[in-house]
Order: C-alpha cells, then structure tokens, then sequence
C-alpha cells in the first residue's frame, strides 16, 4: 500500500510545480515536454510520453543492466529526430538540459558522465555576433515615432542593460526619481533572482516623463497590459520595423535574425564594459563576473561611472553634445574649485610662515 505521503508525480503536478518560476524559464520548460511529447507520439505509433516513463520504470525494474541502454537509446533518437526536424544543435541542447529536468521530477535520473559516454550533439556552430550600430539604433528609435512607449522600450533597453523581461516587469514604484538620474531597482524575481540596480539615460527618461505622471506606484512602466503580453508585442513590432528598414539579415548557421531584443543590451555592455571595464559591465547587466562578491560599490558610486557613460549610450548627437558640453563645464567648475582651494591653502601657509618668521624675530633667533 502506497503512503499517504509519496505524490503522484504527473505531467500535471509537473506544471504547477514551475508555475512560480520566470516566465521565461517556464516556456522552455513547457517546450521541452512539448517537443518529446511529439517525438513520442511520432516514433511510437502514438504513444504518450508517460508510457515511456512506465516502460523506463519497468526497465529499471526488470533488466537493470539493460536499463541505461535503453533510456539513452531513446534519448539519442529523440536528438536525432529534432536534428531531422532541422532544429539548430543550440536549441537542441538547450531544450535536452530542460528534458533532463522533467525526467528527474518523474523519477527518471540522467549522469553527466553517462550523457557524454552514451550521447551524441552535432557540434554548435558559431558566427560573429552582429554588433548593433549607432546608426542602426537610431534609425529603429526614429522609425517607432508614432509609438512613444515602443521608443521608449528601445531607449531603456540600449541605457540600462536590462532583459526585456526585466524591464517589462519594472513598476512605478521601482523607480527613484529624487536621483540624478532615473534609478530602477529590479526587483530579484527575474530570471536569475537576483536584484540589482541600474539606471536611465536623460534621453530615455524623457520618453516615458509624461507616461509616468498618470501611473500609479503599482502601474507597469513599460507595458500596458501584462509583461508577458507587452514584451510578445514589442518583439513583433520591432519584427515589423526591422523588415521595413531592410535590417532582417539572419545567420547563415542558424537562420536567426542578427537583430533582436538582445541587441540593446550586447550595446549597454559594450560600452560599458569599454569605459569601465568588464566587472562594471558584469555587474550592471546582472552577470557573475571575477570575485564579484568582493568588489562593492555604493550607489552613489555607481551613479558617478554611469554619468560618465551615459554619452557613449544615447542615441541623438545632440544629446551626446549637449552631455559632453555638461561633463566639460562640471569639470571646468571643478578645476576652478580647485584652483580657488590651491590660492586658498597658499594665503594660509603664507600667513603661517610669516606667523612663524615674527615669532623667531621676537625671540631674537634670527635677525631682524
């Protein structure tokens, strides 16, 4: 008799056991199953993705030795018929590491070791990633100029660094608008949960100024409906502009485009990682980099390396100019505090050595 205790570990409670995880990683999870599930009913007359597991069980159970043979035999026709299918040897693997965890939660264990021994990957090939030019940017900005919240989508992403499920999931109330610059606080529900902060060019916080003034501290920033929703919407509106700027190139690899979401954030860390280097860069897109645990930085810190960034990251030349001009006179004004510290600091040490002269001459030490 089963305890009370052991669950019934289905394809259902699969389902609501990852309902708490990133949208994203939720869809890719759900793909995996979905595409074995096809495999299966394709290769197997029809059958269902749980009559494999009962019959893997019944391996285990019955031929032990044979046990192993079995599950990566079937594992390596699954990858064979996706290959078959022309899926990019990337995707595959991708969707194979999310397999291997549906199988787990069904009870079915996989080993690195045996993985490597028993599987077969094409290898992944590789290309040049297309690097997203300043004019390419600004021609996508300027072809959204009936959409201000689409420009503003592209402005935030390429200023910020940010996922676009990140910053669709930005609130009102995770912005402090009392800075010198906008500062979002990303909460850690995101797709490493982990928080962090960034922040907002001048250029971008200008788009969403008049949005934000009808929002509500519980209102999405970037997106009227849900995240979800609004980053599947953008992705398709950018889709559309792209065709019509002709900037739909693809890899010859993997037949993806050149230019997508993720070009915006490839762009912030370039040139952040180009000012201040590589940890800064890492940091700010919400990446591990060297001993990052031990090299922290105050916010005002931050706010400091960011304004100096922020021109090499806006899209107009006359924003560009108009910050240079601004970090030009704030650096004039400084050398004129300093100047004015050095004058300042020389009366006093004048003053002090004629102070020290009088009292010499008083003692008669030295001659009047």
């Amino acid at each position: 008799m089963a305890s009370f205790l052991v669950t019934n570990r289905s394809k259902e409670s699969y389902e609501q056991r990852i309902n708490t995880e990133p949208t994203g990683t939720q869809r890719c999870r759900r793909y995996s199953v979905k595409n074995f599930e096809a495999f299966v009913s394709e290769t197997y007359d029809g059958r269902s993705t749980d009559d494999v597991v009962q019959e893997l069980f019944v391996c285990k159970a019955n031929k032990g030795e044979e046990f192993e043979d079995t599950l990566y035999g079937v594992l390596q026709e699954w990858i064979n018929w996706n290959e078959r299918k022309g899926r990019n040897p990337n995707t595959i693997r991708v969707t194979f590491s999310n397999l291997r965890k549906y199988f787990f939660y069904r009870g079915i264990k996989t080993n690195v070791q045996d993985i490597g021994e028993f599987l077969r990957f094409s290898k992944i090939p590789k290309e040049e990633k297309h690097p997203l030019s300043n004019d390419e940017y600004s021609a996508i900005v300027n072809a959204f100029s009936k959409s201000p919240l689409c420009q503003s989508i592209c402005l935030a992403l390429g200023a910020s660094g940010m996922r676009l499920g990140e910053l669709m999931n930005v609130k009102k109330k995770h912005l402090d608008l009392t800075a010198k610059r906008i500062k979002v606080k990303i909460p850690p529900h995101t797709k490493t949960r982990t928080g962090r902060t960034t922040f907002l060019t001048k250029e971008a916080s200008e788009k969403i100024q008049k949005r934000l003034e009808k929002l509500g501290p519980e209102d999405y920033v970037f997106c009227k409906q849900s995240p979800l929703s609004g980053g599947e919407n953008f992705r398709h509106a950018l889709r559309r502009i792209l065709d019509r700027l002709e900037l739909n190139e693809r890899y010859e690899s993997n037949n993806f485009y050149k230019i997508t979401t993720h070009n915006f954030r490839a762009y912030f860390f370039t040139k952040a990682a180009r000012k201040h280097g590589d940890n800064y860069a890492h940091r700010m897109t919400g990446h591990g980099g060297y001993l990052m645990e031990y090299d922290r930085m105050t916010e005002e810190e931050k706010m400091d390396m960011y304004i100096e960034l922020e021109p090499d990251l806006v899209v107009y030349d006359q924003t560009k100019n108009k910050l240079k001009i601004e970090q030009l006179e704030e650096e004039n004004s400084s050398i004129s505090q300093l100047r004015e510290e050095v004058k300042k600091l020389k009366e006093q040490q004048a003053k002090q050595d004629k102070k020290i002269l009088d009292n010499l001459r008083e003692n008669k030490m030295i001659p009047t």
